[in-house]
């Protein structure tokens, strides 16, 4: 029995889309959902410009649309699939094997970019399996990005230095380029980056054991690790964040800090979340607001408590542990069940700590800082203002609060290289 064939039978997934099996020394397989996006044209030549990998190389391009596309769409896309085979027969790309798939009329409640990488990442797992790859690197990337020259070399090298880890998320850069794109959008995006950025970094502040950044173009993934966490989500959104935040605590999932992939700034509408609607939102209304840096102080009082958690005794301990934000939250009730719960199924700090923070994690701590709106008593505050909070807490003081200062500091902050 290969590695796979147990996850084909206890998970839902589409029927094999390929019939021609891969090389068998294929080891890495790049997977891109595509939306009426013929920006994936620059993205693929980018991956061909980039110095191979030692190990066989194939893309998946998923072009998809759902059952509620608009004809013009629908049609774009057959246009984009029909160009991307013309590409494929003729061999146009020299470094990789491309492997294209069109699925339409995908019904409307799992429609979308989580549905088409799920599709993707699949079918990369389903080749490795023929070819018993357990160690076969699937790579997550979007329709919309450059990648650098050492993209596959550097994606590579990792899982040989790092044959512990599962997985590992990868550093990234929006594409400035002035020629390409106006003053405008390229602002708006940096405020955006400021905001991916400051989110990681205060998440670690917090004390929170896995800060990284849940973007569908920068992550890998090996093929045994993801099968072992059931597969990508085929939410319409946030289907990244989901899936690598229920890798985290099963996985040493690392961080590649060398910049490889820049996603475009632009405008767009093909998904909820994410850089397009970001910086709609942004230009449209002018400013960007964020969360308030005092929740994730709030954050880090709770985080840092648990080991006196485990010691404390609960009629009189607990609420004078835990601050009053996270109470008034959570309900000093459903509090104190938790914390018993833990307790009694643990026998060491070390463990009572890990299974905390399986009850109250990335989800739990999204939700918290949601609940706080305008009119609350930490209502989001300019990113700007939010990021410089940050650095001041890590004792980077700017000579002045402007978008060009605080990108620089909170790029460095977050160890871009």
């Amino acid at each position: 029995m290969a590695f796979a064939d147990n996850y084909f039978g206890r998970f839902k997934s589409g029927p094999k889309i390929f019939n021609i099996d891969p090389c068998p020394k294929t080891g890495i397989i790049v997977v891109i959902p595509c939306y009426n996006d013929f920006h994936i044209f620059e993205t693929l030549k980018s991956l061909d410009s980039a110095t191979p990998s030692v190990a066989k190389t194939e893309v998946i391009v998923i072009v998809n649309s759902g059952e509620n596309t608009t004809p013009e769409i629908a049609q774009s896309n057959r246009e984009i699939h029909q160009k991307l085979f013309s590409n494929q027969l003729t061999g146009v790309y020299k470094n990789f094997d491309l492997l294209i798939h069109l699925i339409e009329n995908v019904p409307a409640k799992v429609a979308g970019v989580g549905h088409a990488r799920k599709t993707g990442m699949d079918e990369a797992v389903r080749r490795f399996n023929t070819i018993e790859n357990a160690d076969g690197i699937i790579v997550s990337l979007d329709a919309d990005c450059l990648v650098s020259q050492n993209y596959f070399v550097s994606i590579e090298k990792y899982f040989r230095n790092n044959q512990k880890s599962g997985a590992c998320t990868i550093q990234f850069r929006h594409d400035f380029d002035e020629n390409k794109y106006e003053k405008e959008i390229i602002s708006a995006c940096k405020l955006y980056e400021i905001y991916l950025r400051y989110f990681r970094l205060s998440l670690d502040f917090s004390g929170f054991p896995y800060p990284m950044h849940t973007i569908g173009s920068c992550f890998a993934v090996s093929a045994i690790s993801y099968i072992k966490v059931g597969g990508m989500s085929q939410r319409q959104g946030g289907e990244d964040f989901y899936f690598l935040h229920k890798l985290a605590p099963m996985t040493n999932e690392g961080k590649i800090n060398e910049t490889l992939v820049f996603p475009s700034p632009r405008i767009s509408d093909r998904v909820p979340f994410g850089t397009g609607p970001a910086v709609n939102k942004i230009i449209s209304e002018g400013k960007y607001k964020v969360y308030n840096f005092a929740l994730f102080e709030i954050l880090k009082k709770f985080y840092s408590g648990f080991d006196l958690l485990y010691h404390a005794n609960a009629d009189e301990g607990f609420d004078q542990i835990i601050p009053k934000g996270i109470i008034v939250y959570v309900g000093s009730e459903n509090l104190h069940a938790n914390i018993t719960e833990c307790r009694q199924n643990t026998n060491n700090p070390m463990a009572f700590r890990k299974r905390m923070f399986s009850k109250f994690d990335a989800f739990f701590a999204i939700r918290f800082l949601n609940s706080f709106d305008e009119q609350s008593k930490y209502p989001p505050e300019d990113v700007l203002i939010s990021a410089n909070k940050f650095l001041l807490s890590q004792d980077t003081i700017l000579d002045k609060i402007s978008l060009h200062t605080v990108y620089e500091a909170i790029m460095e902050a977050d160890g871009i290289e």
